[in-house]
């Protein structure tokens, strides 16, 4: 099929999966009013490909159909090879301005690196590598959308998933045919599943070794959104249906967030990408470091996001004469540190890029576990500064209808800026809101929080894991020395 068109991806969408959205089956995610305009943006993504400039900067040629197909599908070899792959992601992430964290790439790449590293799953039956091989091969021939889901619900932490009241609150298998394995549960958080073909789901939590209440957790693999008895239950849509000049963020970068459901489905054995091996299953959360190449993704949509929010905290500075202050100078600053610093470590992870297990070459992996260990805390500061620098006039900006309305002389008069008209102030403003103090700038927040984990378990993960041997060795030199002398 090559690389797809907008209209190509918004058809394959029109498929009968089960989508429930605020008490009600959504028929057609490209039509209803609170799922349309983000199904629309993403068909702009995927026009991206097919503009002149773009189409040598944004596909390779398949290895298996000789074919245009998009670079996120790229198995890096070369310092080149990221860096072309860097390049059609800016492509992705400056459309939307950062404000998407799941366009098509990020799971792409997951995909793509789970392939990199497909002989672990093999190593006790090859079916297993073959088969994630072939699901690579069949995604980026098709150019498909993909959602993944890692985590289970939220029930009671405190317990095992064996422990829960139902034992198939997480996804667990529940029977094996010829045909497959058929499993039952739950799992979270599917970001952009109304919007994608297929649901990834590997094993990507450690299981508890020789228990055998846990072996029907052990199961990853991948099967389209529409299979029969697979739903999804969306958090409430943050796009409104009003002008995008009132919610100009969440009325087109609504991503959505579900929770997939499996009642009884079968998943193809070809499909299945692990199974009932549970020593297996743990070294493969350790060693297959998905991480390694989708946080040069990550690193790219927060380049973008970073310099569109400087965009806006810069016209709020000028637009309202306060850049004379020098806490406000320090809070530009600020911002502009965050995003240098995010820059520096995404070129330091490509920089020492390097083999790895399996295939290709893999980003430095220091430089992605400081930036993810940090971020969350760096974007929350970045967003309380533009509430800061905003202040009071997030509460005070009218409506549309306002500007246009019997009020508008007065509008002009009270609402304009040091440097500009209210039309555009007000629309500053409301972009601002939009960003940080919406239903969608607060999911913003939250999934820059948490999309990669909790950042204590990241950080205490760190502490245990880090190779202190230069620290160590460098203290100890200095102590030999001191008492030497």
């Amino acid at each position: 099929m090559a690389v797809r068109t907008g209209k190509e991806f918004l058809e394959g969408l029109r498929d009968g999966r089960e989508v429930w959205l605020e008490g009600e089956r959504v028929d057609d995610v490209t039509t209803h009013p609170k799922t349309a305009r983000m199904a629309a943006t993403l068909a702009g993504i995927y026009d991206l490909q097919h503009r002149p400039e773009n189409h040598d900067r944004m596909t390779f040629k398949s290895p298996t159909s000789g074919e245009p197909v998009g670079l996120s599908y790229l198995v890096p070899e070369t310092q080149e090879d990221l860096m072309r792959r860097r390049g059609a992601m800016e492509i992705v992430a400056q459309s939307c301005h950062g404000m998407l964290g799941r366009t098509p790439d990020y799971v792409n790449i997951q995909v793509t690196a789970s392939r990199q590293l497909a002989h672990l799953y093999g190593l006790k039956d090859q079916r297993h590598a073959d088969n994630l091989r072939n699901y690579h091969e069949y995604v980026r021939e098709r150019d498909l959308c993909l959602t993944h889901a890692f985590g289970h619900p939220q029930v009671n932490r405190s317990l095992t998933l064996a422990e829960l009241p139902d034992e198939y609150t997480a996804v667990g298998v529940v029977d094996r045919t010829s045909e497959g394995v058929i499993v039952r549960g739950a799992k979270l958080l599917a970001t952009l599943a109304p919007f994608s073909d297929e649901i990834f789901a590997p094993v990507y939590r450690p299981l508890r070794p020789d228990m055998e209440e846990d072996r029907k957790y052990c199961i990853g693999f991948a099967v389209p959104v529409a299979t029969p008895g697979l739903k999804f239950i969306c958090r409430p849509s943050h796009d409104t249906g009003r002008p995008l000049a009132d919610y100009p963020l969440s009325g087109q970068f609504d991503e959505m967030d579900a929770l997939a459901i499996f009642d009884d489905v079968l998943i193809p054995w070809e499909r299945v990408f692990i199974y009932d091996d549970i020593e297996l299953a743990n070294m493969t959360v350790q060693k297959v470091t998905l991480w390694r190449q989708y946080m040069q993704q990550v690193a790219v949509k927060n380049i973008a996001k970073l310099e569109f929010i400087l965009g806006i905290v810069h016209a709020i500075t000028e637009s309202i004469g306060i850049g004379v202050y020098a806490h406000v100078q320090e809070k530009n600053a600020e911002v502009i540190d965050t995003l240098e610093t995010v820059r520096a470590y995404m070129r330091a992870a490509e920089a020492d890029a390097a083999p790895y297990e399996g295939e290709g070459l893999w980003p430095a992996a220091e430089p992605w576990i400081a930036m993810r260990n940090w971020y969350p805390d760096a974007y929350s500061r970045v967003a309380a500064i533009v509430e800061q620098l905003a202040a009071g006039g997030l509460m005070l900006t009218p409506t549309e209808e306002d500007m246009s309305g019997p009020l508008a002389g007065e509008i002009g008069k009270y609402y304009q800026g040091a440097s500009i008209d209210a039309r555009r102030k007000v629309r500053l403003f409301r972009l601002a809101w939009d960003l940080i103090g919406t239903q969608f700038g607060s999911r913003q927040t939250l999934y820059e929080r948490f999309f990669n984990g909790d950042v204590v378990q990241l950080r205490q993960r760190r502490y245990a894991t880090y190779d202190y041997s230069r620290a160590d060795a460098s203290l100890e030199l200095f102590m030999s020395e001191l008492e030497g002398g």
